[in-house]
């Protein structure tokens, strides 16, 4: 009886916590956003720079993409000659155009891609880290996985910088490899906490290296800072650093990661960020967008209609499910 009694209260104070969960509320909205577009199709899967629909279009940051791939294949890379699709297993899908694709198999599944002439860099879901010749599929460098227990589901692309290869690593890490010398040059720790630590945004902005995991932001340039700070959204431009953090704010920084401004919206759970020319949309959770000057000097708060499912977030919009709100 008292086990049954006990069960019943843990229950009831677990629905009680459920229920009186706090939520992001304004004093007041600007009146309604209304969406730019409906798809026939809704958003399958996301990474941390692209997004796949149902029914095989793709999204980059630049927006909706031309490009279709088959069925079970998730959208990863996009340059100006290859779009890039992977299938579990270690399947690659590469296409050129309507009359040029290709297929290589590696030998297990690949978490995130990119493509520079005939290299292909990949990081493999074990965390393992590859280079391979695009043309023929050879090996040409490979660095053991290091252990990742879980992972959020924006997983950075490798970067491009002359000779070198940046991987943003599934724990937390940036590895930098010499593709000539085939050779490790240096890894940088960014943070090393041990879940959901992987690299969810990684930029060059200026000659300047940017990345960020759910605990910490990092920048190697005219020198190295590092930043603890809980992040939901990074934006980095050439006028500076913006955050939406779990915590409900939103924060400007220098390009040193400096912080100058910050406001705070209780309880907020952001989904996503865009910096304009001179404005932030900050998209939340419970149906809103928060706009506020780079300086955060002020805001103000638009209703729009969230639909269920995936959000993903470019250059110019936002889209969620079947739907797109374009801001820019």
């Amino acid at each position: 009886m008292l086990k049954t009694f006990l069960s019943l209260l843990a229950f009831a104070l677990l629905f009680l916590g459920c229920s009186s969960k706090e939520r992001y509320k304004p004093s007041d909205t600007e009146g309604s956003l209304p969406l730019t577009q409906r798809f026939e199709s809704s958003i399958a899967e996301i990474s941390g720079e692209t997004a796949t629909l149902e029914d095989g279009r793709v999204i980059t940051k630049e927006g909706l993409d031309l490009t279709r791939f088959p069925k079970g294949y998730r959208f990863v890379f996009k340059n100006e000659e290859w779009s890039l699709a992977v299938k579990t297993g270690g399947e690659i899908f590469a296409v050129k155009n309507e009359n040029e694709s290709r297929v290589l198999r590696l030998p297990k599944t690949v978490a995130a891609a990119s493509l520079k002439g005939d290299l292909l860099a990949v990081i493999f879901a074990d965390n393992e880290l590859a280079l391979y010749d695009f043309g023929s599929a050879e090996l040409i460098f490979k660095e053991p996985a290091s252990e990742s227990t879980a992972v959020d589901m924006r997983i950075a692309n490798p970067r491009f910088l002359n000779d070198l290869v940046l991987f943003p690593t599934l724990d937390g890490k940036i590895v930098i490899v010499n593709a000539q010398t085939k050779i490790l040059l240096r890894t940088i720790i960014v943070s090393s906490e041990q879940y959901f630590n992987n690299i969810i945004y990684f930029a060059m902005i200026d000659d300047a290296l940017y990345a960020a995991t759910p605990y910490k932001i990092y920048t190697l340039g005219e020198k190295e800072s590092r930043i603890e700070i809980e992040a939901r959204n990074v934006r980095v431009d050439t006028k500076g650093v913006w955050v939406a953090t779990k915590q409900g704010e939103l924060i400007a920084m220098t390009h040193s990661l400096e912080i100058v401004a910050r406001q705070k919206f209780p309880f907020a759970h952001f989904l996503g960020l865009i910096v304009t020319d001179d404005l932030l949309y900050a998209a939340e959770k419970n149906g809103y967008i928060i706009t506020a000057p780079h300086d955060l000097s002020s805001s103000k708060v638009y209703d729009f209609s969230l639909e269920e499912g995936f959000f993903y977030t470019s250059d110019e919009g936002f889209y969620f499910d079947n739907v797109y709100l374009k801001v820019r």
